[in-house]
């Protein structure tokens, strides 16, 4: 029973517990019963249209802040030059296919928690709005896990990362991912899906055994795996160069102090003394500026990190029950 028509019997049980009770006032008995019928439809009917109000409006909300958010982080980029770095444009693609999904397929999921899963657009739309879900969220997590890999080569490479990753690698491998996400989002329109339900009111996103694992795979497990493989590659390398870049420093700064020592014990001439103190100067501070920039990598590095982890553990649940929510578990012969 869908929304309307739990509405629509509530009150139909109210008027009819109403008339209920004046034919037994009438009759002389049944009007506290007739009563008590009508205050319990009435709070019924009240409960659920509070109930969908506020999920409506919890709902809007937070698509709101969703649509608010990623034009805040685009804008911030395209405005600061400062900010126009090649991470920050995968971190801008990642934006817009979290912008596109709370434009496009949010509204929509909304209004089916506040309808109990009454579909009102059409059968058509419902294969449309399903496959912009599938691209929105496979561009998404592919993204996520492009910026783990620039992550990777920016610590591990910190020196060389600008000539590594160039803005028209970056303009390359962001055309990969959305190219990659609709070869992946398209087979349901293309008739890879489940035979559609008899009731044009009912949308879901197929669960066709085959296009469930292949999605699942290609939009989560591996990107999953890479994004987790390239994180603890991310911390060994940075656990290993900050060991290595602090004991330079400080290795180099006593060689320095005794040099100095040295040249000031035998009297050797003041432009000799210069010069080392220069040569000295010159290395610390080479020294100093990679670990500054390897310090800035790994604090990005971390940053990310954490909000890779958090987009994790809200997708791991879909992608588990998708794959494996059909699965009636081991044959007869196990």
């Amino acid at each position: 029973m869908t929304f309307s028509d739990r509405i629509n019997a509530s009150l139909n049980g109210n008027h009819t517990g109403e008339a209920e009770g004046v034919n037994g006032t009438l009759s002389g008995g049944g009007g506290e019963e007739g009563d008590v019928h009508a205050n319990s439809s009435t709070s019924l009917a009240l409960k659920l249209t509070l109930q969908s109000v506020s999920v409506g409006i919890f709902l809007a909300l937070f698509i709101l802040s969703a649509i608010v958010g990623n034009i805040l982080v685009i804008l911030s980029v395209a405005c600061n030059r400062h900010l126009q770095t090649v991470t920050n444009y995968f971190i801008i693609n990642l934006a817009i296919a979290d912008l596109l999904l709370s434009t496009t397929v949010l509204p929509f999921s909304a209004t089916l928690e506040v309808l109990e899963d009454l579909w009102v657009f059409g059968r058509i739309f419902c294969d449309i709005w399903a496959a912009v879900d599938v691209l929105c969220c496979t561009a998404s997590i592919m993204s996520l896990c492009i910026i783990s890999v620039d992550r990777y080569i920016g610590v591990k490479y910190s020196l060389k990362y600008p000539t590594i990753m160039t803005e028209r690698k970056a303009v390359i491998i962001m055309v990969a991912v959305w190219i990659s996400s609709m070869v992946i989002s398209i087979g349901p329109l293309l008739g890879w899906k489940e035979a559609p339900p008899d009731n044009d009111q009912h949308c879901n996103i197929t669960e066709e055994p085959g296009y469930a694992i292949f999605s699942s795979l290609f939009s989560f497990y591996l990107p999953l795996a890479v994004i987790l493989v390239m994180y603890f590659n991310i911390y060994v390398v940075a656990r290993r160069t900050t060991k290595s870049l602090e004991a330079g420093v400080k290795k180099e700064r006593s060689k320095s102090m005794e040099v100095v020592l040295r040249i000031h014990c035998r009297s050797v001439l003041e432009d000799s003394l210069a010069s080392a103190k220069n040569k000295g100067h010159t290395f610390r501070s080479s020294l100093s500026v990679r670990l500054l920039k390897f310090s800035r990598e790994k604090k990005a590095a971390k940053t990310l990190a954490i909000v890779v982890g958090v987009f994790i553990l809200c997708w791991l649940p879909f992608f588990f029950v998708l794959s494996f929510g059909k699965w009636d578990g081991p044959p007869s012969w196990w």
